[in-house]
């Protein structure tokens, strides 16, 4: 009979804690991006005449829907990474692969017309911070 020994390196998080851990960032990005917004709002950095994709000005609830669905995605990115590889390659390749989604986030702010300068700045910080929050929460997952 032979028992094999491993490591606590090799425990993979449990899906509580991921889900946990994906949940404070969510909270966190939600938090930090509603301030965002009425601050930027305050400044006039969200006129209504421009419009989102599904034709609508950007308010609050897209804001905190799109911080979500980031939240929820991110989450369900790292709890399949931790399944199928020993926590620090997950955490390794988590990271890896968050940057380059929040690298490809970076271009949609300029996708939307008429959009003022102040209004991409505040879509470009709003990413980070979620991109932000997910990358230093999930990898803490136990």
């Amino acid at each position: 009979m032979s028992t094999e020994v491993r490591s606590p390196l090799d425990a993979k998080p449990s899906v509580g804690g991921v889900i946990k851990n994906g949940a404070i960032a969510g909270v966190i990005g939600v938090v930090v991006n509603a301030i965002l917004y009425f601050i930027g709002s305050a400044m006039g950095a969200f006129p209504e005449t421009v419009l989102n994709p599904a034709g609508q000005p950007i308010t609050l609830v897209p804001v905190i829907m799109v911080t979500l669905i980031g939240a929820i995605a991110g989450t369900l990115g790292y709890l399949v990474l931790s399944r199928f590889m020993v926590k620090p390659l997950a955490n390794r390749w988590f990271t890896i692969l968050a940057v380059i989604v929040l690298i490809g986030m970076a271009f949609t702010p300029f996708s939307l017309p008429g959009a003022p300068t102040s209004m991409i700045v505040f879509l470009e910080i709003m990413h980070v911070v979620i991109g932000g929050a997910l990358i230093y929460f999930l990898p803490k997952s136990v």
